[in-house]
């Protein structure tokens, strides 16, 4: 009875063993479902002329690094195809709002709008306020506008250059070389999106009494583009 009783409880262990490695298993699935995989499809800091996959693109120089622009009142459209399988994506970029942007003003001062579409819908529609001395106010960081079909869009007020990571760049032309002159966004837009293909088009409608110079009075420009799509698994 003695050499019985060990031998099932030897048995009872292995078995035991046997589940607990299978409950583990189960586990280790069961979180795996909620795994996310990101996919960097697009990087692009300008440094080596490329404009593959842009439309009415143009390189410059700005403090030292290559930039996609001056750009003042249009701007370009990027366009990529065959993403991987994903859900979402997320587009990243430091955008450089250069020299005396008005923001809220009214006409024929303002206001001053950037523009970021993705597949036609507006993924950022935002006045910026920018130059040393300016006391317009911005939209910007609230990415969109209040629309009344009565009254048109009625931007946020926010303080100038709000949720800029540098504000004391110099100015790209009628600030140039004067510290302050440029301001310095992180921009992220994380959205959802299933398609293959892409097309992300940023713009500008900027407003200035000043029309012979008015590229030179207020322009933009971007770096270090970063597109990523993302798979939750």
């Amino acid at each position: 009875m003695i050499r019985i009783e060990k031998s099932m409880l030897k048995l009872n262990y292995k078995h035991l063993s046997i589940y607990s490695l299978l409950l583990v298993f189960a586990f280790i699935l069961a979180s795996c479902k909620g795994l996310q995989k990101d996919t960097v499809v697009y990087f692009n800091n300008f440094e080596s002329d490329n404009l593959a996959n842009i439309i009415r693109g143009k390189i410059g120089a700005y403090n030292g690094s290559r930039v996609i622009g001056r750009y003042s009142q249009d701007g370009f459209i990027l366009q990529l195809d065959s993403l991987p399988i994903h859900n979402m994506l997320q587009i990243t970029f430091d955008l450089y709002i250069h020299d005396t942007w008005d923001g809220n003003s009214a006409k024929p001062e303002g206001p001053d709008i950037w523009i970021m579409n993705v597949d036609g819908w507006s993924a950022i529609y935002a006045t910026f306020a920018n130059g040393q001395f300016t006391n317009y106010t911005q939209s910007y960081p609230v990415l969109q506008p209040e629309y009344n079909p009565a009254t048109g869009f009625k931007f946020f007020n926010n303080k100038p250059n709000s949720n800029a990571i540098k504000t004391d760049l110099p100015g790209a032309c009628k600030l140039q070389k004067i510290n302050g002159g440029t301001s310095m966004y992180r921009i992220t837009r994380t959205i959802e999106h299933t398609t293959s293909a892409l097309e992300v088009g940023c713009f500008a409608q900027l407003e200035d009494p000043d029309m012979d110079n008015k590229n030179c009075n207020e322009s933009w420009s971007i770096d270090n583009i970063k597109i990523k799509t993302i798979e939750f698994k």
